[in-house]
């Protein structure tokens, strides 16, 4: 049995479990775009969404997120009467976490199944090799799987994501946080490690002379003392970290994805290292459900997201009660973009009118979106304007330090 004929099945029976999941909140339009309505007949041929997720593999515990989003976001669509009248299906196949299987099976769903819309993978790592794919099909990829300004910029608009920063700015609101903090207490020194990975490398040094955790530190002032990259396949950053504390860096800021980010963690607390400033500022683990579980290793620790559900965008009370029945407390960052990238592409449609990908695709970079990472016209490459949150856990409480706008809590820096 193939990989679309296994997920298709149990993407059935998890979709199931997302409608009971729901309860009265596609009922009542908690979150929603639009206002509520009765569950309507559907009708016609359905609406297609296709793309891969790697549901088995290294990136299997984001992609579950996505995958559980997006069926939430298809419950609910066809509860309120689809999109033009007309059922949507989304078809997600699996590519084991790795770019070539992707590649085949982005192929697959453009020229045998036919689908209407491509949504992205899960990592640059992944998704990369995909744009120029989707576009020599002449289809939008819609991209709320991964960051890449290069890919952006290349496809001039043929991509559009609702990621609200890109790689060279991930780092970007640390350094703001440290450069707001009182001049005797900030930090002079600088710790990099970084995953050898396309979006954590751009996050360590930067597009084009602009960004980077090496760049932010220099416009700071501050001394990068330690600067590593390591292969994605570490298990045991002992050594590394140790090297790190040794430096005499006051600052760590780490460029990883989910679960190498998550030993690392661990990692300095096992070593009794208390940096200045601790950042988890790749992928934005501290946002996933097994944050809390790694317990004393959270203490401290910074991260980074696209919203909170204080600033009340349009989606995320909805997808925060989603999280609350997973009991789970802080909205998991994929989720919020998952939901927003198809927030995008609904109003798209009902804008136009249309399936028509160059009147989608017009109409996008002209209109302003309604979505849970804001409100806002895309910039000319299809990205979104800058907008990053800071976040600081704390015994067991995750709450924003950075901006001041959206902050609810004080930096705690350094920890007692």
């Amino acid at each position: 049995m193939n990989n679309k004929t296994t997920f298709l099945k149990r993407g059935a029976v998890s979709l199931l479990g997302v409608g009971a999941l729901l309860g009265g909140l596609t009922a009542t339009g908690a979150g929603a775009t639009t206002p509520a309505r009765a569950v309507h007949r559907l009708s016609g041929a359905p609406i297609t969404i296709g793309g891969t997720l790697g549901l088995t593999g290294a990136f299997s515990e984001p992609s579950a997120e996505y995958r559980q989003v997006y069926q939430l976001w298809q419950h609910q669509v066809n509860a309120r009467g689809g999109l033009l009248g007309r059922p949507v299906k989304i078809t997600i196949m699996n590519d084991n976490s790795s770019p070539s299987t992707a590649a085949t099976e982005y192929q697959t769903l453009i020229s045998q199944d036919h689908v209407d819309f491509l949504l992205a993978p899960y990592t640059t790592y992944v998704g990369a090799p995909i744009v120029p794919i989707a576009r020599a099909a002449n289809k939008i990829l819609f991209n709320g799987g991964f960051v890449g300004i290069q890919y952006f910029d290349q496809d001039k608009g043929w991509m559009v994501g609702s990621y609200t920063y890109q790689e060279p700015d991930y780092p970007k609101g640390v350094f703001k946080l440290i450069e707001a903090m009182p001049a005797n207490k900030r930090p002079k020194k600088v710790a990099i490690l970084a995953a050898q990975n396309p979006f954590t490398i751009v996050g360590e040094k930067g597009y084009n002379g602009v960004g980077g955790a090496i760049n932010y530190a220099k416009q700071a002032h501050m001394q990068v003392v330690f600067d590593e990259e390591y292969p994605a396949s570490t298990t045991d950053f002992t050594q590394v970290v140790q090297k790190a504390k040794a430096s005499g860096a006051q600052v760590l800021i780490v460029l990883g994805l989910p679960d190498d980010s998550d030993l690392i963690a661990k990692t300095v607390k096992v070593i009794g290292w208390k940096p200045t400033i601790e950042c988890m500022c790749g992928s934005q683990v501290t946002t996933l459900a097994n944050w809390p579980s790694l317990g004393s290793a959270t203490n401290g620790v910074l991260g980074t997201d696209v919203a909170w559900v204080t600033q009340k965008f349009p989606g995320l009370a909805l997808l925060q009660r989603f999280a609350n029945q997973r009991h789970e407390t802080v909205i998991p960052n994929y989720d919020v973009t998952a939901y927003a990238i198809l927030q995008m592409l609904q109003q798209s449609v009902e804008g136009t009118h249309s399936l028509n990908q160059a009147k989608i695709r017009a109409w996008l970079l002209s209109h302003k979106v309604q979505t849970a990472v804001g409100t806002f016209k895309l910039n000319a490459n299809g990205t979104t304007p800058f907008n990053e949150i800071v976040t600081q856990t704390i015994g067991k409480k995750q709450e924003p330090v950075w901006p001041p706008s959206v902050a609810t809590a004080k930096l705690v820096a350094p920890l007692p």
